[in-house]
């Protein structure tokens, strides 16, 4: 019974030993197919790539010789050595029919900067068209400094400060002086002290408009009136250049000098001072 029991366990192991090994043969055969079926598509995959990437080459005719020596056909690369072989040929008969290039002498000519740079016109001194626009006017018999400018109250803008002076006088305050001031315009490229320097030099085109100001007893500073050069009027001189005998710039000239006159300020201080002791 004893020797039975151990023949019956050994061939229980014996199965099981078969089975494993049945297995273990099975997972192997399936490893080696699962790689192999890998490695193929791999080679599919650069293949297809490889087509995509290099175009399709027309088919050569493969080259066959026969026994009398004449080709029945072409092989890739000897077609291909035959192309280049005919192109360096072509390309070296060209090159020979080609004439060579003649020299060209090329003639080069040095110019001043002095020469291309243009030299921008000056402008003509305000002084100078003063006094040209002056003689147009002794050649015509007219007198510039008799003609009487148009100083009233309707060229004349009055602050409101003037009705406060007003008071103060009327108050019995005494009156200080009516002071006139010369207001310039303001000029790009010039400070203040450059466009004063070019009015005492005789370009009065630099004049914008009177200020009338009056100072009191106190020290008080008041400026009640202004008179812009724009709104100023001298019936002569504008007849003289609707007749033609003068320029523009000339007219405009004459009309500042005009308008700095001192007789024309004495005129402006004049009606500010009517105004302030007049009666409404």
């Amino acid at each position: 019974m004893r020797g039975g029991g151990m023949q019956f366990g050994l061939r229980i192991q014996d199965i099981i030993g078969l089975v494993l090994a049945v297995l273990i043969v099975a997972i192997l055969i399936s490893i080696i197919l699962i790689i192999r079926e890998n490695a193929r598509e791999r080679r599919m995959w650069r293949e297809e790539e490889y087509e995509e990437e290099e175009p399709q080459e027309r088919p050569i005719r493969r080259v066959v010789f026969s026994r009398a020596g004449k080709p029945q056909g072409t092989t890739p690369v000897a077609e291909k050595k035959r192309f280049f072989v005919r192109k360096e040929k072509k390309e070296e008969e060209e090159e020979a029919v080609m004439p060579a290039p003649e020299e060209t002498h090329e003639e080069v000519e040095t110019i001043p900067v002095a020469e291309v740079v243009r030299e921008e016109p000056r402008e003509e001194p305000k002084q100078v068209i003063l006094e040209r626009a002056l003689r147009k006017l002794e050649s015509l018999g007219i007198d510039f400094g008799t003609m009487k400018p148009l100083v009233g109250e309707d060229s004349i803008h009055f602050s409101p400060l003037l009705f406060e002076v007003r008071d103060e006088v009327r108050a019995g305050k005494e009156l200080g002086d009516v002071v006139i001031h010369t207001v310039f315009k303001s000029i790009p490229g010039y400070s203040p002290d450059e466009v004063v320097d070019r009015y005492r030099s005789g370009d009065v085109s630099v004049v914008e408009k009177l200020e009338a100001r009056v100072k009191t007893r106190e020290g008080r500073d008041f400026l009640i009136a202004t008179m812009n050069l724009s709104h100023f009027e001298v019936p002569e001189l504008d007849r003289q250049f609707r007749l033609g005998n003068l320029e523009n710039e000339e007219y405009e000239l004459l009309r500042a000098l005009k308008f700095v006159d001192r007789t024309t300020k004495r005129d402006f201080a004049r009606v500010v001072y009517a105004r302030i002791v007049g009666e409404d």
